[in-house]
């Protein structure tokens, strides 16, 4: 083996060390949100096949990456097992912040449309989605990164509610619409996003790239 080799063996040895340390931490700040291991360990699992070079993401496609005999485990998690995914999600914000201390950080609001076959799907609705290049029927929702020259993560996100499903008795009575301010209507989810992560978050400027939702 050559010294050029050698060292990019080593090179590659010392990034997978430090990729584990890291994925290690990060499984480890939610362990206590699952009520059984099994699921937490299949949620390392997914977590870890997100992040693999694929074509297409989902569970048929992740399960056959990671060499499960089949989706169930992975469907099972997202559908059925119990965890605490607020908790989970206030973990990894932490983490993240803390890691991030004492860089010079942005936290980048963005909202980002997901276009939908039928208003089905919680917060669906005829609305503008600069991923659709205009109004089409999507679900909205706004994440919160901290960005720094060499890291972007998403910290936070809340799903934008319509008029028609926000107000009293509109689409979102008993149809699983968020309750106590994840979802709410036009700029507030931004404010109330930014807001958040600024509270975790002192010395971060704060930067608004999405467009105001406009429906049709």
């Amino acid at each position: 083996m050559t010294t050029y080799q050698e060292t990019v063996a080593v090179e590659a040895t010392i990034a997978e060390q430090a990729w584990g340390r890291v994925f290690g931490a990060a499984m480890e700040s939610v362990a206590d949100c699952f009520v059984r291991r099994e699921a937490r360990r299949t949620a390392a699992e997914l977590t870890a096949g997100l992040l693999l070079e694929l074509d297409t993401r989902n569970c048929w496609t992740l399960a056959e990456a990671l060499g499960h005999p089949g989706p169930h485990r992975l469907q099972h998690l997202l559908s059925r097992a119990r965890f605490d995914h607020e908790q989970a999600r206030e973990e990894i914000a932490r983490l993240v912040i803390g890691e991030l201390a004492g860089h010079d950080a942005v936290l980048v609001v963005d909202e980002t449309g997901d276009a939908k076959s039928s208003t089905d799907c919680v917060g669906a609705g005829r609305q503008y989605s600069g991923a659709l290049g205009g109004v089409g029927l999507c679900q909205v929702a706004v994440h919160l990164a901290a960005a720094t020259a060499t890291t972007r993560v998403v910290i936070d996100r809340a799903l934008y509610l319509p008029a028609d499903w926000a107000s009293p008795g509109g689409l979102g009575g008993g149809r699983g619409a968020p309750h106590g301010g994840r979802g709410a209507r036009r700029g507030r989810v931004r404010n109330q996003t930014a807001a958040g992560g600024s509270d975790g978050h002192r010395g971060a400027r704060g930067w608004d790239t999405g467009p105001p939702v406009r429906r049709r």
